[in-house]
């Protein structure tokens, strides 16, 4: 009597930070069998033996690396954004690549208030006032958000949560997304005007697209030169969106009036950037989905993307 086999498990190797919960509903599934890298950077040799990959931007997918790992079937990257991975290199391998869109929306948008709260109350020029004891608060005339137009580049799931907090502040919304029709923008409340008119009519402009060719610096030296008088500027998406160069002379030439980054042209942020030193301009380092429920959320996705992927195959999921 011929011994039956067990069939092959699926097997996921995890790249980077991955909740401990997330990780265990892995191992709780009888099809899978999941491992943990040592680095981001993928040196090991069981690449060659793995399905499925979860990784975050830390980890960059390449045509050299997916050459190592000829079983790879899937990735799903536990960000909101995937131009670590080359999505040509892996439609020519038929890997399936998802990422985790929906998880840090609430803490990416929270920070981007953060950053303009900051920028318009100057906070931190106040709290240092107030360690040492400095209590001349004519330096720190800040303005309001009630009764001021907020300006939306990209109205997708972070850019429409700005909308929704800015009317709870009172302020009018504007936005330019190509992508969204006028339906979606009646849904929430926003007039739809094309991007220079983002910065000529706006008190507040923030930004929440992808990087890609498209977006590579769109916002451009004229638009921050014709910006509304004392515009705040923050920028939570892709340091790609505007040059620091451009950024520098808006804020030399008091085109705008502040701004708060969360994202660089490069990064980590090089200590000589212009950028640096600044009291109108906030500053954090890469920091919107850094959140305990953003994290255990996007894990805990890309686990159930993985799961679903081991037990059906392809998903509608995958993006092209």
């Amino acid at each position: 009597m011929s011994e039956v086999k067990a069939p092959a498990k699926f097997r996921v190797l995890v790249t980077d930070r991955f909740d401990d919960d997330s990780f265990a509903s892995l191992i709780g599934q009888p099809m899978i069998s999941p491992s943990k890298a040592m680095t981001p950077d993928l040196v090991d040799d069981h690449l060659s033996q793995i399905d499925a990959l979860a990784i975050r931007s830390r980890t960059q997918i390449t045509k050299e690396l997916l050459e190592r790992a000829p079983n790879l079937k899937i990735i799903v990257t536990a960000t909101s954004g995937f131009d670590h991975i080359d999505l040509v290199a892996c439609a020519a391998r038929n890997v399936a690549v998802m990422f985790t869109p929906t998880a840090n929306a609430a803490s990416t948008c929270e920070l981007t208030w953060g950053l303009l709260i900051a920028a318009s109350r100057k906070l931190l020029l106040a709290s240092s006032h107030a360690q040492s004891s400095n209590w001349r608060r004519e330096e720190l005339m800040g303005s309001q958000f009630c009764g001021k137009t907020l300006g939306i580049i990209g109205l997708g799931r972070i850019g429409s949560r700005m909308a929704r907090v800015a009317r709870a502040f009172g302020m009018t919304t504007l936005a330019h997304d190509p992508y969204k029709d006028d339906t979606y923008f009646l849904e929430h409340d926003c007039a739809r005007v094309p991007l220079d008119q983002i910065f000529s009519t706006s008190d507040v402009v923030t930004c929440h697209v992808p990087a890609g060719a498209e977006t590579l610096h769109m916002i451009s030296r004229d638009h921050l030169k014709n910006a509304k008088p004392g515009l705040i500027f923050a920028n939570t998406s892709r340091g790609s969106v505007v040059s620091e160069k451009c950024l520098n002379e808006a804020l030399d030439q008091k085109w705008i009036s502040a701004c708060g980054l969360d994202v660089f042209e490069t990064e980590p942020l090089s200590m000589t950037s212009g950028l640096i030193g600044r009291p109108n301009v906030v500053l954090t380092p890469h920091i919107g989905a850094t959140t305990v429920e953003a994290f255990k959320a996007a894990s805990q996705e890309a686990a159930d993307k993985i799961i679903a992927f081991a037990e059906r195959g392809m998903s509608s999921d995958s993006l092209p």
